[in-house]
């Protein structure tokens, strides 16, 4: 049991934060991250100049620039789904087994001998993972937006916002990924995090689809989705931010869609209440489970 009040359990807390960070950035996911992670941003650059000269020659031909701003719009949204895509699948696999694989080793009871609380060691290493993953969202995110801007001049908005809540992404990830990890093995916490993750977005399209055909019921379905695992909510959310408004042939889901059901802040206030209520889940879990 630790002691020193709450001072003491907030360092604790940070020194466990820094602890997994620095494993973290050990392992060989964050290598494939990287490298999955450049070169999915040198294809994606080598397509943003190759549109460049079409859209130059377009220019040329008399194409007039609402549809060059929307075709450069088009192009950045393009960029941004999968760059969401590859941070939450490394979300996922950075952070299912922190807990769960640290037991199976034995490494957890190491560090549980020392005074310090269980739910201290599982809020440290939320800590720890989401502001890694964080960072990358934002790297990875900033780069393509950086990359559209440069190369085709992609109209940005507020980006700081959209960084945000890409942020919130992977972050959300993590509450899932240590809840689990917290009961489960390693191998079952990975496929329920990767399943629900595609669930997400799956609930999105169908809400997006539910608002092509106008059917209340498909919608209704999509919104319990995203209230059961809020990623894809963010993401249309984060989209709206950084892109004008009019300028997508879609806001969301499959190519081909055009209507918008871009979520409203209180979702983004109940995504981050979701992570919150993930990680209390992840510590009462661990605080009774039977070691």
């Amino acid at each position: 049991m630790g002691s020193g009040g709450p001072a003491g359990s907030v360092r604790r807390v940070l020194a466990v934060a820094r602890m997994t960070f620095r494993e973290a950035l050990r392992r060989r996911v964050v290598l494939a991250a990287i490298l999955m992670s450049a070169g999915f941003l040198g294809l994606y650059g080598l397509g943003l100049h190759y549109s460049a000269k079409e859209l130059l020659t377009s220019g040329r031909m008399g194409i007039d620039e609402i549809m060059r701003r929307a075709a450069a719009a088009q192009m950045l949204y393009i960029g941004l789904f999968p760059a969401s895509f590859i941070v939450g699948l490394t979300a996922v696999f950075a952070s299912v087994g922190t807990i769960s694989s640290e037991l199976d080793t034995g490494v957890a009871y190491g560090v549980l001998g020392r005074p310090i609380r269980r739910a201290e060691l599982v809020v440290g290493k939320f800590l720890g993972l989401a502001f890694m993953l964080g960072a990358y969202a934002v790297v990875l995110n900033g780069s393509v937006i950086l990359l559209a801007r440069w190369q085709i001049g992609s109209p940005v908005t507020n980006w700081p916002g959209a960084l945000a809540l890409f942020v919130l992404e992977p972050i959300t990830l993590v509450g899932i990924a240590v809840l689990a990890s917290c009961r489960l093995q390693t191998l079952a916490g990975g496929v329920l995090c990767t399943a629900a993750y595609g669930i997400g977005f799956v609930g999105g399209f169908i809400e997006q689809i539910g608002a092509l055909l106008n059917s209340r019921t498909m919608i209704d379905l999509g919104i319990v989705s995203s209230l059961l695992m809020p990623l894809d909510a963010i993401h249309r959310k984060a989209v709206s931010l950084v892109l004008p408004g009019g300028l997508l042939v879609q806001q969301s889901g499959p190519p081909g869609m055009t209507a918008d059901t871009t979520p409203s802040m209180w979702m983004v206030v109940y995504a981050a209440g979701y992570v919150a209520l993930a990680v209390l889940l992840a510590s009462r879990v661990f605080a009774k489970r039977d070691l």
